[in-house]
């Protein structure tokens, strides 16, 4: 799948359907993402229908709100005096709890940053306006070996492959696996490769690590099986 093509627009140019006025808790919640703006920038953003010169919001009517009200309070960011959006055809290519407009080291360094202060994982979704199952997998990278890490920060490898790599403890056994396998086998084929492992490394001790491998087994006495067993 190619990567989305934000765009970026004034934020005079974007329209709500309807105009509501903000009171009890909408306005909390709105208050909360200007908070969230201010502390981590703008996340994700603003989905939209073009109609004419018309930018019309039908994802993200309430981080245009905040928006605005930080622009009104002289508090909007210099980095958002162009907000970006993308429209409604590409919606179906957009993860909303995927911090899309911060890197994979930036996504990573956050998530770390919030954790290191001692937030829960729902705290922390709740501050950057992600899904749990999104900080469990960013703090999963920890786990990676420093290649795979690598994979992942320079975008080869995606969160969730780097879950399924993870899911093997065994740093060494990772970079195996990752070129048993190459960067492009998705999630269900790493899980499968694993559960159906052909390769066995030593790792001492008598143990063992499985690895998945598209060579033939060596079926020597010396050889994995004799390992395996």
């Amino acid at each position: 799948m190619s990567p989305i093509q934000f765009n970026t627009e004034n934020l005079a140019d974007f329209r709500a359907p309807t105009t509501r006025i903000l009171f009890g808790q909408r306005l909390k919640e709105v208050q909360q993402i200007q908070e969230s703006i201010a502390r981590h920038g703008l996340l994700n953003p603003l989905i939209v229908m073009q109609r004419g010169n018309r930018l019309i919001v039908v994802d993200g009517k309430k981080r245009l709100a905040a928006l605005r009200r930080m622009q009104f309070a002289g508090t909007l960011p210099r980095s958002l005096v162009k907000v970006p959006y993308i429209s409604a055809d590409q919606e179906h290519k957009f993860d909303p709890s995927s911090m899309a407009l911060l890197s994979n080291q930036d996504r990573f360094d956050e998530v770390r940053r919030l954790r290191d202060q001692g937030k829960s994982i729902t705290e922390i979704a709740s501050m950057l306006y992600i899904s749990n199952r999104c900080v469990k997998d960013l703090l999963g990278i920890s786990f990676l070996s420093p290649r795979l890490r690598q994979a992942f920060f320079g975008g080869t490898i995606s969160v969730v492959q780097a879950r399924a790599f993870a899911s093997v403890p065994n740093t060494d056994a990772q970079d195996s696996l990752l070129i048993a396998l190459g960067p492009f086998a998705d999630a269900p084929e790493i899980l499968k490769a694993i559960e159906n492992g052909e390769t066995v490394i030593n790792i001492g001790n008598d143990d063992v690590i499985i690895l998945p491998s598209r060579r033939p087994l060596n079926t020597s006495p010396a050889g994995p099986d004799k390992l395996a067993a």
